[in-house]
């Protein structure tokens, strides 16, 4: 199999698995499903395995497209910081949050000598955990924004011979900006349900559609 078959294929393989994992994204932590792992454990760990399945296929792309080219170049390195970002994101969620919930219960050594009171305890856990569900969003914030402009730079430079390259380019444009206005608006929200869903569907609609580019003979 080629290298740019490879490439469509972990970006149609990832963009599905991004849409599952949204789709069964659990509000909260929740009990365990899996051994010791809750759902949220495992939507958010196999999200960190995604990001670099994805990541081939985006460098794949970008040298298809051409990386001596500066808008391919451009997208990939604004595409590769939101895969760091948005894997800060899933870290906070999937690892963090279920250790300062457990802390809760069996608080460590340190912590339960820094703050004997239990009640006092208790505020210290819910501030820590309130503030890292703001990193969390914030970090998704930032990531939607980098992809979105990695998205209509990569189609901004996509070669429009025929009728679908025009398609892939218009919609990238289109979404991209769109998000773009949506965060800017003020209105978006990054709950999984809701508004990162609606961006999750927006980003991998766009991305199976460029893997297209991939599976066709390149021209001499």
């Amino acid at each position: 199999m080629s290298l740019d078959r490879w490439g469509a294929g972990a970006l149609i393989l990832g963009s599905i698995a991004y849409i599952t994992l949204m789709a069964v994204h659990p509000s909260h932590v929740g009990p365990p499903v899996l051994g010791h792992l809750s759902l949220s454990a495992l939507v958010h760990g196999a999200a960190l395995f995604i990001n670099p399945v994805l990541a081939f296929g985006f460098v794949t792309l970008s040298l298809r497209l051409g990386l001596n080219r500066p808008l391919p170049l451009l997208s990939l390195v604004f595409y590769l910081f939101s895969a760091i970002v948005v894997m800060l994101a899933g870290t906070m969620s999937g690892l963090v949050i279920p250790e300062i919930i457990d802390a809760g219960d069996e608080p460590p050594r340190m912590l339960a000598s820094a703050t004997a009171d239990p009640e006092a305890r208790r505020m210290l856990l819910q501030t820590l955990a309130a503030y890292t569900v703001w990193l969390n969003r914030s970090f998704a914030q930032v990531y939607v924004a980098l992809f979105s402009v990695a998205m209509v730079l990569w189609s901004i430079a996509w070669p429009a011979r025929a009728f679908a390259d025009w398609t892939v380019r218009t919609l990238g444009l289109l979404l991209g900006l769109g998000v773009l206005a949506w965060q800017l608006s003020g209105h978006l929200t990054m709950e999984a349900q809701h508004g990162a869903l609606v961006v999750t569907l927006a980003h991998s609609l766009w991305t199976m559609l460029a893997a297209s580019l991939l599976l066709r003979p390149k021209e001499a």
